[in-house]
């Protein structure tokens, strides 16, 4: 239910911003660099947070901070809200959120089939996801964004009712500042880097980029449909195989094969170009799942668990900082697609 809520929205946000709001494109990019920023802050509030509540109320806490990003966003195009406020509150709601969600994994996967596992959590999304993109291009074409944020506050707030019937976890040990970089590699950390420049593009400016070329909202979310059914069709065989064969041999494999469709979409020049590298957006998969697998099994053999995950997300953060920095320097899409290409070679560290 949140994924299918988040996926009607996400794509059309930094669209949103561009062209319903009519801000400058280097001002999008300031807003979504504050909210990369706030998210690491907000990461090790997050941790603290955790280990006095549980991660599912830290999860469950994480909603009416989305809800009030949501109805922000909606207001936005009417009164002259700071956007620094929006990035702050939009950081609260993705730091609660995934610092629970990504200390349940690590904590409750199996070591042997952990692989397997993500693979199961990245088809659920990915099927849930499904209809999102399509749904919100459909609501778009005919009415508007209020309508569309509407519609998934409530899906956000039905997505807490399931929370309410499962146990939680408590993390015991106190966390403390000092958790998140003892014991770590500069190896780890670039490599996050890498992941998160990778986030940044595909999250951020291939949409942007996508939308000049086709226009209309309901195509945007075909494409974002088509996207989420070709990752949840692969996740599960992906998990399989990386289990089987080796976590970091697939890492590799998914590095190089991310790099080579970055290279590809900078010969993206129409919508059929666009629908062909989409075929091939599974491949975002064949590197984040087995990096994401292995990010949790250092995670819960590390001396502090959440400390290794804020660890994790404040670089990655750091990766879509230096994202949105690069299209604002180099002024071309083009450039920032060949530079995430170049950053997959990070991947090759973890």
């Amino acid at each position: 239910l949140r994924f299918l809520a988040l996926s009607m929205i996400g794509i059309f946000i930094p669209i949103f911003l561009l062209y319903e709001v009519a801000l400058p494109l280097s001002l999008v990019m300031y807003f979504f660099i504050m909210l990369a920023f706030f998210f690491i802050l907000t990461a090790i509030l997050a941790a603290y947070i955790s280990s006095r509540i549980g991660f599912k109320h830290l999860i469950l806490l994480s909603v009416p901070f989305h809800i009030a990003l949501i109805l922000l966003l909606a207001l936005l195009e009417n009164f002259r809200i700071p956007l620094i406020l929006i990035a702050a509150v939009g950081s609260i709601a993705v730091g609660f959120y995934w610092i629970g969600h990504h200390a349940d994994l690590a904590l409750f996967t199996k070591k042997k089939k952990r692989a397997s596992q993500v693979g199961l959590s990245f088809f659920v999304v990915g099927i849930s996801a499904l209809l999102g993109p399509v749904l919100g291009g459909f609501i778009l074409t005919v009415s508007n964004f209020v309508v569309l944020f509407v519609i998934a506050s409530i899906l956000l707030l039905l997505s807490t009712v399931p929370l309410f019937f499962t146990k939680d976890f408590y993390q015991r040990a106190p966390f403390s500042v000092r958790d998140i970089f003892k014991e770590r590699k500069a190896r780890d950390a670039l490599a996050f880097i890498g992941q998160g420049i990778e986030i940044g593009t595909i999250g951020v400016l291939w949409p942007i980029f996508v939308f000049s070329l086709v226009g209309a909202y309901f195509s945007l979310g075909l494409i974002g449909t088509f996207a989420a059914l070709m990752s949840s069709s692969a996740s599960i065989i992906i998990g399989k195989v990386a289990d089987k064969v080796g976590r970091k041999k697939v890492l590799r494999v998914g590095a190089l094969a991310l790099s080579a469709l970055w290279f590809f979409r900078t010969l993206v020049s129409s919508i059929f170009h666009v629908y062909l590298v989409t075929v091939f957006s599974f491949v975002s998969d064949v590197a984040g799942l087995p990096m994401d697998s292995v990010s949790y099994t250092k995670a819960r053999y590390s001396k502090s668990a959440t400390g290794y995950l804020v660890f994790r997300e404040m670089f990655i953060n750091v990766g879509k900082i230096i994202s949105y920095l690069f299209i604002l320097i180099s002024g071309s899409y083009f450039a920032s697609f060949i530079f995430t290409g170049a950053a997959q070679a990070l991947l090759l560290l973890f």
